[in-house]
């Protein structure tokens, strides 16, 4: 079994190889890797839920979610998910969550240390074992510092412009960083973490960073002046860091710093344009990284890896082209056309509960999103459009919120609904704009196969699924919903 510190240190040995040879081959991820969370329990005297999120660097915008319980009869229990390489996951514990960080083969031990609720001025869980000051280093951060890049990105949203956002994440980096140091001379953690930790946080604060450059400037459309020193950031980081190459953090800093550069030398903005540059930037090898992993995006779309991956890979990534494959030829039978769309029972902003029978004799458009997917909010300009397209047409373009993948409790539906009247209203949407609870949220996951955002599928006046997994508006979905609408005159 491979230890957090087997696994660095092979990365890191690869790594220094690659640095002697430009076309030295990168390390390959784990792809049947896994993570084991090992819970004791004192006795309790109700159930606790237990739920492992672990979102991975590859595929794009893919996790996994692991449920379990600590019951009466029962306090010992072992999660296993699935784990690529070193990163992140998150533990839900009854209405607690914990952040923590695995390799392929780690075990990760805890204790409950008390019944629920019984004494809150005591701690509920310790952790234990080889990596227990690792875990314990993400205890003491959400106590003292909370959630601070989504305060951030709150903060980006709603303000006039660049300047108070970037005075927010400045503030908020300097206490980050502040607490980093201080922790490392007061605790021992490996090296290897030490590296991982400042990536982690340097490369958060630059993605948060540009991405709302695009987002003020080219999503709300406000016309301002970036400030002289928004950049100062980017003294801390490199853009090519072959070493953080499957980092989650460093890898949608990437994505979003390639699309700026692109905007500022303007160059087209496609999709191929991009993974061209991005060869260009990177160099061949960690560059066809970068485009197989911009394209597993649409891992569970098998209409668009039909496509994208039809051309032939670098034999090095052979591994990882098969994968996608794999993944998507086991969704294909899951929801195909010409089967009945499953049903829901939806709430609208005005608490109207909208079924999807209601739009029988009509083309049907849904779009499946969250409130913090960045891919889901570039989309929405487009879905706008499709709207108006259609507007006077047998047509509805039905937007569905979803409780955010890995963080979503089922005790807080009230908050994730409050987020999504925010956002909606935030992003301006003008679809027919639903939220699902968490309950519907894992029935409709479930029933149309949705596992990465934003996630669409077109359904015909007849209640039929003409497409799961459907072009996104941006991919010229409007020809598809035109032949539809034609469809319903013959």
């Amino acid at each position: 079994m491979k230890t957090l510190q087997t696994a660095f240190m092979l990365v890191f040995s690869l790594t220094i190889c690659m640095a002697q040879s430009k076309e030295a081959l990168l390390p390959k991820l784990d792809l049947t890797g896994v993570l084991t969370v090992h819970i004791k329990s004192v006795p309790q005297a109700q159930t606790l839920p237990v739920k492992l999120a672990t979102p991975h660097s590859f595929p794009q915008n893919d996790a996994n979610h692991v449920r379990d319980s600590i019951t009466v009869d029962r306090n010992e229990i072992y999660l296993n998910s699935p784990s690529r390489t070193v990163s992140q996951s998150f533990l839900t514990i009854a209405d607690s969550t914990y952040q923590i960080v695995g390799a392929p083969g780690d075990t990760i031990n805890l204790f409950i240390l008390a019944k629920r609720g019984e004494n809150p001025n005591q701690p509920f869980i310790a952790f234990a074992g080889k990596n227990k000051e690792i875990q314990q280093y993400y205890q003491a951060k959400t106590q003292a510092l909370n959630d601070p890049v989504q305060a951030c990105m709150n903060e980006g949203m709603r303000a006039a412009n660049l300047v108070p956002f970037k005075k927010m994440m400045d503030e908020t980096y300097q206490k980050q960083d502040q607490f980093w140091m201080d922790y490392q001379k007061k605790h021992t953690l490996p090296d290897w973490f030490k590296t991982y930790e400042t990536n982690a946080l340097n490369y958060t604060d630059a993605w948060l960073r540009v991405y709302m450059i695009w987002y003020q400037i080219d999503y709300q459309k406000k016309k301002q002046v970036i400030p002289a020193s928004y950049y100062e950031f980017k003294r801390r980081i490199k853009v090519k860091n072959l070493t953080a190459l499957y980092h989650y953090d460093y890898l949608r800093f990437l994505r979003e710093q390639l699309f700026w550069q692109m905007r500022q030398e303007k160059q087209a903005l496609s999709r191929q344009s991009q993974l061209d540059y991005a060869k260009q930037e990177l160099g061949q090898n960690a560059g066809s990284f970068f485009e197989i992993w911009e394209l597993s995006s649409s891992i569970d779309n098998p209409n668009r890896v039909e496509t994208d991956f039809k051309k032939q890979f670098p034999a090095q990534y052979q591994y990882l082209v098969d994968y996608i494959k794999q993944r998507v030829s086991s969704n294909v039978k899951l929801l195909r056309s010409g089967d009945k769309a499953p049903q829901f029972a939806l709430v609208d902003a005005n608490d109207s509960l909208i079924t999807l029978n209601q739009y029988k004799g009509q083309v049907v458009y849904l779009s499946f999103w969250f409130t913090t997917c960045g891919a889901c909010i570039k989309e929405m300009p487009c879905e706008n459009k499709l709207v108006e397209q259609f507007k006077g047409k047998p047509v509805k373009i039905v937007s569905i919120c979803t409780p955010t993948p890995g963080r979503a409790d089922e005790q807080q539906s009230l908050k994730w609904k409050d987020s999504w009247k925010a956002a909606s209203k935030r992003f301006g949407l003008k679809t027919t704009d639903l939220y699902a609870n968490p309950a519907w949220a894992k029935t409709l996951s479930e029933k149309y196969s949705v596992s990465t955002y934003p996630h669409y599928v077109l359904i015909g006046a007849d209640g039929k699924i003409i497409e799961n997994f459907a072009d996104r508006p941006s991919q010229g979905i409007a020809a598809k919903i035109e032949k539809a609408i034609a469809a319903i005159k013959e």
